[in-house]
């Protein structure tokens, strides 16, 4: 399995190559507009980009799934609840892609918005029954949580996307087990973490999760 990230820090933003080297299969997640270091780390690698996965569609920037759709027919993977002009293959709890090597599951992790999602990354020839990390979109970062009052024009407000977010923290990524790495798609502090150092943030308070510092201790 490959796991690696990429980060621009004009926009603060990660995103990630995962490969099935056994199935010469990359996906890419949340990707830059700018697709050629995807393009070039797979073919160093002997890849191709069979898929490209949104863990929420973003506001700040343009990404570059149809880019990489266009280049590679690569599918593009959305959400269950999004809603798109393009093609794409809705997941929903659970939905998942399996390869010799490396599975991908995806968990419904509504708050910041409304279809977003995070995604379990399970290598195989390790444990095939624990994940190795969750990717978690801007739902969960290292020392903050996702803001759920951006999508007001749509007809969510901060208390409705801000109750799914609580949901989605506490019963569903802080259930995960310790040794699961978190990697985010705009770390405000450091985008790897192990979820113990998370769980101070999303534990302390009833409503919303108090934030922690980028060493894991509550502020």
């Amino acid at each position: 399995m490959i796991l690696k990230q990429y980060y621009l820090g004009c926009l603060a933003h990660a995103s990630y190559l995962l490969a099935d080297e056994a199935s010469s299969t990359a996906i890419i997640v949340h990707p830059q507009r700018d697709i050629q270091q995807y393009l070039a780390d797979a073919e160093k690698s002997g890849l191709q980009i069979r898929h490209v996965f949104l863990t929420h569609f973003h506001a700040d920037f343009v990404a570059g799934h149809l880019e990489l759709r266009a280049r590679c027919g690569a599918t593009i993977h959305l959400g269950s609840r999004a809603q798109a002009e393009y093609a794409f293959v809705a997941m929903k709890d659970g939905d998942a892609l399996s390869f010799p090597g490396l599975r991908l599951q995806v968990l419904e992790t509504p708050g910041h918005t409304i279809e977003s999602i995070s995604i379990l990354v399970f290598d195989l020839h390790k444990d095939p029954a624990q994940p190795y990390a969750v990717l978690t979109g801007d739902t969960l970062f290292i020392g903050d949580v996702g803001r759920p009052d951006l999508r007001a024009s749509l007809g969510w407000s901060a208390n409705d996307l801000g109750s799914h977010l609580y949901h989605s923290l506490h019963n569903k990524l802080l259930k995960l087990p310790d040794s699961t790495t978190c990697k985010s798609a705009s770390p405000k502090f450091r985008a790897t973490a192990a979820l113990p150092s998370i769980a101070p943030a999303a534990t302390a308070r009833p409503s919303p999760p108090a934030f922690c510092s980028n060493t894991g201790s509550p502020i």
